[in-house]
């Protein structure tokens, strides 16, 4: 029943953003919401070895408050995974040597971006351009190997460490993007999108030689509906 009744929801909010006649009300300003997923592709600058890029998914809600075609306001909600990756030497419980093996370095953050974009038309078919910042709380950060059981008969103990309280809490840094938006109807919107973020915060809670800081990218598809935002002309 719980299913049916959320099936009933969703055909009902989208039955009325579909027949929203955003092009009728007295003012081009429309608050648009939505979600969105995709992948991220981040480094780290400042560490001392050399590392390569770790690959995660991402995803969240937006918030779009547009003032008018061209320009708009965007912040919403988002899971973003970050982190890098290196080879390490890893033994069994021996001491004997098992080899080199990947070894990933996992950030989890919920941020909040603050974009102000450009729509560079008003046709169905647009680009956009976005510059902003971003603030993201570090909910866990662990690091694993994929190791196998047992090497040469031998056991080889499980690699997955959770370091979050070496890191700080709250990171921040500056975003610049672009995407590509085709409007289904006015105020119903899909949309792919390219993002680059530059964390600005030394990520270590503690002295350290080594100031690290966050440089990921992330691409993603997304859908918005669109609510008039009308002004009484009186």
């Amino acid at each position: 029943m719980k299913r049916i009744n959320k099936s009933v929801f969703f055909i009902l909010f989208l039955s009325i953003c579909l027949n929203s006649y955003a092009w009728k009300v007295n003012s081009d300003s429309t608050l648009f919401v939505g979600t969105w997923g995709g992948l991220s592709f981040s480094k780290i600058s400042g560490y001392p070895i050399t590392i390569s890029p770790y690959n995660g998914l991402c995803g969240g809600i937006s918030i779009v408050f547009a003032a008018n075609p061209e320009f708009a306001f965007r912040s919403g909600f988002s899971i973003i995974n970050k982190g890098f990756c290196y080879y390490n030497s890893y033994f069994d419980i021996y001491n004997n040597p098992i080899g080199n093996y990947k070894t990933f370095n996992k950030f989890s953050y919920i941020t909040i971006p603050a974009d102000f974009s450009f729509n560079l038309g008003r046709k169905k078919f647009n680009i956009f351009l976005s510059a902003g910042f971003h603030i993201g709380f570090l909910t866990k950060q662990n690091t694993y190997a994929n190791l196998p059981e047992t090497f040469n008969g031998n056991e080889v103990v499980p690699i997955n460490v959770e370091n979050t309280d070496a890191f700080k809490k709250i990171n921040m840094g500056l975003n610049v993007g672009g995407g590509i938006e085709y409007k289904i109807k006015p105020n119903f919107i899909v949309y792919a999108e390219i993002k680059y973020e530059h964390g600005l915060i030394d990520l270590y809670t503690f002295d350290s030689d080594y100031i690290i800081k966050h440089r990921n990218y992330y691409v993603g598809i997304g859908i918005r509906f669109g609510i008039p935002i009308s002004y009484s002309k009186y």
